[in-house]
């Protein structure tokens, strides 16, 4: 779980995406287009007065597109839209044009130049243009909450007319990834740029989305309807409004999917999928993630500052055992801090295995060979997985004579104890984690980079050799993707073996749907994480 995250590498902070995704198959039906939409087409009826309804356990702590850094995409994505879509992986290409329609960048990688679409209107009538995308953000790194840090290489912003963009940053960053995030990479009305977090979350929205908000309840009922004057058009079977039903009992969304009271549910429990795959009411959706679980050793703290300890915990931990027990099996085990769906992900990493004897012979290396200390873990009571798979680290680091006194939190209190003072810290910190933009450099930096400001690193390890192979990967992204792709192999590699973490899964996520429904590749795409795009599913 995460509210935020950030980075800051030397000379200041910055952050940087890659060019390309590898290929990993997802399981969705298709349908129309697999763009941000479709110019031109009209609204003829056919379905246009039908509701989508949702069952979902996401809450909003902000409605402000600057400063969200949470769940929130699952609602700003449909109101508001990025110069660009990163497409599912697999794709033929690695972008959608969306406000954007073309983009390039100067051989140095200074200076991208975005060509935006004309003929935009923001839902409060402003019209979309250079000076639009210049106030957004300008303003995002003003206020410099949520994922701003991400615009941080950002020098300059030119506006030579009305739809063209001219980006000049400090160093060279692929800005074409950062523009496609799910945070802090909205567009929205100049007329908001101004206007505080307190007056977005009354709240207000100006996006360009094909939605637009009707009503809010908090933690009841969220209302959409359509953007009558969407530049993509509408067609035949699209829906007319959308309701998000807040849901956070996960037996509850299943009574309302299978009763028909609900066309979508995004929080079913694991172990119920199997029995509503044989119900012909429901279909099961499966796609891969950004996500992976991560756990955490405080290199500050004997014994694991010592890396024989920190292996030879990474080796008596039962994954597939933990796989089963926490996701159902909705899982593959780690290889490495990046998913397979991410790039940089390498699959000739090395990967560790359950291996008692190996995990004792180290521990016997270190100077342990009965165990004879105790952990303190803690994870967050409130998430999907960790209080089903964490009593099986317990069970597991027994063996070796370790001691764990597990220790349930609401995340934020678990995160307060990590960044608190150190001697009220724990000893070992379960985290699931996704980057705030599809491009593992956010994870690797966000992790393990060393960090004055506490953050993220909540290993609290530091390696100025790893600092430097991933910053200089971040400088060579966009003008040489594969000397970055090698400098990352070689920093993970670093990561695997000094083992500042243990990486443990990267879960899939399985959502349940009515089967009169149909999604197309856009509609649930991985590297949104858990957003479902309205405008891409129809009946």
């Amino acid at each position: 779980m995460r509210a935020s995250s950030g980075f800051a590498p030397r000379g200041g902070r910055r952050a940087t995406l890659a060019l390309a995704l590898l290929v990993v198959a997802i399981a969705l039906l298709v349908a129309f287009s697999s763009g941000c939409g479709d110019e031109g087409t009209t609204t003829t009826g056919g379905g246009d007065t039908e509701v989508l309804r949702l069952a979902s356990w996401m809450t909003l702590s902000t409605w402000d597109p600057r400063a969200s850094s949470g769940d929130e995409p699952l609602f700003l994505a449909n109101l508001y839209e990025p110069l660009l879509y990163v497409n599912p992986p697999g794709s033929a290409e690695p972008y959608a044009p969306c406000l954007a329609t073309s983009w390039e960048v100067s051989d140095d990688g200074l200076t991208w130049t975005f060509h935006l679409r004309e003929g935009v209107t923001f839902h409060d009538g402003e019209p979309f243009n250079s000076k639009a995308v210049k106030a957004t953000i300008e303003s995002t790194l003003d206020l410099d909450l949520g994922a701003a840090y991400m615009w941080y290489p950002v020098e300059k912003i030119a506006t030579p007319d009305d739809y063209t963009v001219k980006i000049t940053t400090s160093y060279p960053a692929a800005l074409d990834r950062v523009a496609t995030a799910m945070y802090g990479a909205w567009m929205f009305s100049p007329k908001a740029a101004d206007k505080s977090t307190k007056w977005w979350d009354t709240p207000h929205e100006a996006g360009t989305g094909p939605w637009m908000l009707e009503s809010y309840a908090p933690n009841e009922e969220t209302v959409f309807v359509r953007n009558p004057d969407y530049w993509g058009g509408w067609k035949d079977g699209q829906f007319q409004k959308v309701v998000i039903k807040y849901v956070d009992e996960s037996s509850t969304q299943r009574q309302m999917l299978e009763a028909g009271e609900v066309d979508y549910a995004d929080g079913l429990a694991l172990d119920s999928v199997p029995a509503l795959k044989d119900n012909p009411d429901v279909k099961i959706v499966e796609i891969p993630s950004i996500q992976n679980y991560v756990l955490q050793f405080n290199c500050e703290r004997k014994p694991l500052d010592d890396k024989r300890v920190r292996q030879a915990l990474s080796y008596a931990l039962p994954y597939d055992d933990m796989i089963e027990l926490g996701t159902n099996g909705y899982a593959v085990q780690s290889r490495g801090p990046t998913p397979e769906s991410l790039y940089p992900y390498d699959p000739d990493l090395f990967q560790y295995t359950y291996d008692v004897d190996k995990a004792k012979q180290l521990l016997a290396e270190a100077g342990y060979p009965d165990g004879g200390f105790k952990l303190k873990l803690t994870y967050a009571s409130d998430e999907q997985f960790a209080p089903k798979f964490v009593p099986l680290i317990k069970e597991a680091y027994a063996e070796l004579g370790v001691e764990v006194d597990l220790q349930p939190l609401l995340f934020e209190q678990q995160w307060a104890m990590a960044k608190g003072a150190a001697d009220k810290r724990q000893d070992l910190f379960a985290l699931i984690w996704w980057p705030g933009f599809p491009d593992g450099y956010d994870s690797l930096y966000s992790l393990f980079h060393t960090q004055d400001d506490l953050l993220w690193n909540l290993s609290y390890w530091s390696d100025t050799t790893y600092d430097d192979l991933i910053d200089s990967a971040f400088s060579a992204e966009p003008t040489d993707l594969d000397k970055a792709t090698e400098l990352y192999s070689e920093a993970m590699a670093m990561l695997v073996d000094e083992a500042p973490a243990a990486f443990l899964f990267d879960p899939d996520r399985v959502y349940g749907v009515s089967p009169t429904l149909k999604l197309d590749e856009m509609a649930l795409n991985p590297n949104y994480t858990s957003v479902l795009s309205f405008y891409h599913v129809t009946r």
